[in-house]
């Protein structure tokens, strides 16, 4: 997933094979809690306009894909729809900022949407980390197949979404437990 830059200005889309995003995806918990049951991990497409200014490039597109997951409440199948806006700006190698960073203008603070910034060596721009990076941060930490997912039942081990199982959830503190056989 590389770019020359000697062929900028661009307009190009990357695909997102489901190997690739299967690799990507492999170790997350979501994921390993389908087990058998996992098919294809997902895919994707990315479409980015690449310029260049100077030695700097910028990157302004878009990342759409999806990606099959478990709920983290009823561990049923689902996918996930991944749509993310990229604002990107590749530096050359050795103008990349440190940890302190570089001094913003205060109309940059302003700014809602702040660009990320990559670097690159020689004649060549790889977009690879950048949508490897971006595609697994809008992957939730616990997804859920619905807002009012209502999980599994924590005596049967029923998933109360399809139906209720009947069985006594009612929990009680087992430091009062002694307290029910008390005769007044």
């Amino acid at each position: 997933m590389k770019v020359l830059l000697r062929q900028l200005p661009l307009k190009r889309s990357f695909a997102l094979s489901a190997d690739y995003v299967d690799g990507l995806v492999a170790g997350l918990p979501m994921r390993k809690a389908l087990g058998a049951d996992a098919s294809q991990a997902g895919e994707g497409e990315a479409e980015l306009d690449f310029y260049i200014e100077g030695d700097n490039v910028f990157a302004r597109g878009k990342l759409d894909a999806w990606v099959e997951l478990a709920c983290s409440r009823c561990l049923v199948n689902l996918k996930h729809s991944i749509t993310e806006e990229l604002m990107v700006t590749y530096l050359p190698g050795g103008q990349i900022p440190n940890e302190d960073g570089l001094e913003s203008d205060e109309e940059d603070a302003d700014e809602g949407d702040a660009e990320d910034t990559y670097g690159y060596e020689g004649e060549e721009i790889d977009v690879e980390p950048l949508l490897r990076e971006r595609l697994l941060l809008a992957i939730p930490y616990a997804p859920l197949c619905k807002a009012d997912c209502l999980g599994l039942c924590s005596k049967c081990g029923g998933n109360r979404n399809n139906s209720e199982c009947g069985c006594d959830r009612k929990v009680v503190d087992p430091r009062l437990a002694a307290l029910k056989d008390i005769k007044v």
